[in-house]
Formats: structure tokens, sequence, C-alpha cells
């Protein structure tokens, strides 16, 4: 990326900081093909084995918060360094737990770990470029986040079919040390010495407040909170959506998902280069404007029963590529906000983000009992609060 090398940011070191983003969602959801395995190991019903994942969201919307602050005191190199460490560590120990309650606990500290990663990356990014330039650096890293989630289970499938599901996290152990070794061997501290703060906090109290006031702060992390929703609704259903609605088996719900990582992809690459060339505002509103459109079109052929494999496939293309250029462009002007607290402001959007998105997922597996009207409706309500968070963002600068 001749823009990235230009300003700051190489491409290996741009490639390492999108690696260490998406360890967070590769571990959230490697285990999902393990759960039932995982519950007749520890001989636990399905719903309890379901913490697994509860506890490792609530780790990391409890952590971030605090690994951005110290991530500004201390330097984003140090803070990247040990909760990667505690994440391996904790990783290693869940692959050999044989007591449920201390599995859950270690998962807390698996996500407590690896909270650092996509705040000091984008903390990183913030150091070292401008706004339009960090949008596009951050189009990268967040490809690589929204890739991880998607390959993540189909490692974590066949992992745990061929070693046993607890080997799953010893797959992560390996992946998380080798992003650890290239962070210590290639990446240099970014934080300025003059910029870093003190502990203090009663600051850290008061930047919170300056950042949660702010309509232009809050609106772009509920914006990338809202583009993850529509994401993260159908990822609870999807799959016995399109087995009762489309008659597809697992195989052809693979192949789809494959497709929906590439659009993401492509689209999240294409809105990073784009925010260099156009204004942010123009770029955020034509895509939530074509988010609502498919939303609220996905809900109209769903309630009048026309819900069919070109219909949902296409909408869904439409949908998740949307979501593609708003997750880029929203991360960035979250951190942008206030540069010298870039640290802070990334570990508390990410942390509000999260718990937003995340929040659907439970709404969406609360609402779902066979029939997808409700989740489609799900998914046309974050479409719009989207909407609303662009022209809350726009009448803030305004």
């Amino acid at each position: 990326m001749t823009a990235g090398r230009s300003a700051g940011v190489s491409l290996p070191l741009l490639i390492l900081l999108s690696l260490a983003s998406s360890v967070s969602p590769f571990g959230m959801t490697v285990l999902v093909p393990n759960l039932n395995a995982l519950a007749i190991s520890f001989q636990q019903d399905y719903g309890q084995v379901q913490f697994l994942i509860s506890v490792y969201l609530f780790g990391l919307a409890v952590a971030q918060p605090l690994a951005g602050a110290l991530g500004d005191r201390f330097g984003r190199r140090p803070v990247l360094l040990v909760g990667l460490a505690l994440f391996v560590a904790a990783s290693l120990a869940c692959a050999v737990a044989t007591r449920f309650d201390l599995l859950i606990l270690l998962r807390f500290l698996q996500a407590v770990g690896v909270s650092v990663g996509t705040v000091c990356s984008r903390a990183i990014l913030r150091d070292r470029l401008d706004e339009a330039a960090s949008a596009e650096a951050n189009s990268y890293v967040a490809a690589a986040m929204g890739f991880a989630p998607i390959v993540a289970p189909v490692i974590g499938g066949l992992a745990g079919a061929e070693f046993g599901p607890q080997s799953v996290f010893t797959f992560s152990a390996l992946i998380a040390l080798a992003i650890w070794i290239g962070i210590y061997r290639h990446l240099p501290e970014t934080r300025r010495p003059e910029h870093r703060v003190p502990v203090n906090f009663s600051e850290y109290r008061r930047n919170y407040g300056r950042l949660l006031s702010s309509g232009v702060f809050v609106g772009y992390t509920l914006l990338f909170g809202f583009g993850q929703g529509i994401f993260f609704a159908f990822m609870a259903v999807g799959a016995p959506v399109f087995e009762t609605y489309l008659k597809l088996g697992q195989r052809e719900f693979g192949l789809v998902w494959g497709m929906l990582a590439i659009g993401y992809v492509v689209c999240a690459t294409l809105g990073g280069r784009l925010a260099r060339r156009f204004a942010y505002q123009t770029l955020l509103l034509i895509a939530a404007c074509v988010a609502c459109a498919a939303g609220w079109t996905l809900w109209v052929v769903t309630v009048t029963d026309q819900l069919s494999a070109f219909s949902l496939i296409g909408l869904l293309v439409i949908l998740i590529s949307v979501n593609g250029i708003i997750t880029p462009l929203s991360l960035a002007g979250a951190v942008s906000y206030r540069p010298l607290i870039a640290g802070t402001a990334s570990g508390l959007s990410s942390s509000i983000g999260l718990v937003t998105g995340g929040a659907f997922t439970i709404i969406a597996g609360s609402v779902y009992s066979g029939s997808f009207l409700p989740v489609a409706l799900l998914m046309a309500i974050a479409c719009t609060l989207a909407m609303a968070m662009v022209l809350l963002i726009r009448y803030s600068r305004a």
C-alpha cells in the first residue's frame, strides 16, 4: 500500500497489525463448531456451553477500554505484547482444562488478553497517519477482522473433528504466538513519550466523559456497532434459515458464507481507498442509504413470502458488502476524534460497538423460532439505526 508506506506504515507492519486485530474475532468464533462436542465432553447442556461465547464477549467489553487507556499511558507495544502473551497462556490452559467452571474463567482471561489487538492496532495507525490515511489503513484491518470470524469456524470444525474439541485452543495459541513473535521483532513503539499520560483515574473519567458527550464519537461508535449488528443478527440463525427456507445444506451455506466474506473484504478495501478521494460523510451516507434499502427490501420479500435463494443471497451480499465500507470509516472516525487519546477512544469505541453488535446476536437467537421474519425485521432496524448515526455525525460536525 503506497499511501501507507509514505505516511509511515509499511505493508508488512500493516499486515501484522491486521493479523493482531483478527485474533479477537477468530478466538470467539473458532469455538462455534465444537460447542456440542464440548457439551458432551464436559457433561453440560448446550445452553450452558454457550456461556463460553458470552463470557468471551463480556471479557472483551470489559477489557477494551482499559487496554486503550493503558496504551495511552505505557505505549502500544508493551500493552500488545503483554495482552497477547496472556491470550496464549490462557488458550493453552483452556486446551488442558478438565473442569467447566475453570474453562469459563479461562475464556474470560483469553478475551482480556486479546482485547489489546484491535484497540492498540487502531491506535498505532492513528499515531502514524492522518484521518484519511488512517481510514485507508483501517480498511485492511477491517477486512482481516471481517474475514477471521468466517474462516475460523472452518478451521475450528476441521481441528475439532481431527484432534478433539479442545484442540482449537491450542491452534489459537499457536496463531497468537506467531503474531506475538512478529510484533516483538518488528513493531516499534509509536506513542511519543511526550504524549503519554500518567495513570490518573480522574483524567480517564474525564476523557471518557468527553468522548461520550461527543455526537461525533458516539455516532461513529454506534455506526460501527449497528453495522456489525446487521451481520451478527443473520450469523446467529443463518444455517437453519438456509436449511428451512432454501433447502440448502451445510456445504452450500459454507459456499455462500465464503462469497459474503469476499464481498466484505473487497468493499472494506475499496472503502478505505475511496476515503482518500471523497468526503467521509458522503461515502457513509451513500452506504447507509444502500443498507437501508437492502434491509427493508429483505423484510418486504420475507413478509410477502417471496423469499428465495436469489433474493436472500443477493440482499445479503449487498448488506455485508456495504458493511465493509461502513466498518473501516467508522473505526477510523471514532479514533480520529481526539488523536492524543487515540488508545482510550479506540478501546471505548470497540467495547461499545462490540456490545451493541453482540446484542443483535442475542436478540436474533431469542426471537427466531423457525420463522425468519422477526430476524429480517431486526436486520432492517439495524440498518435504520445505522442511518440515524450517519445523520448524527453530520449534524454534530455541522
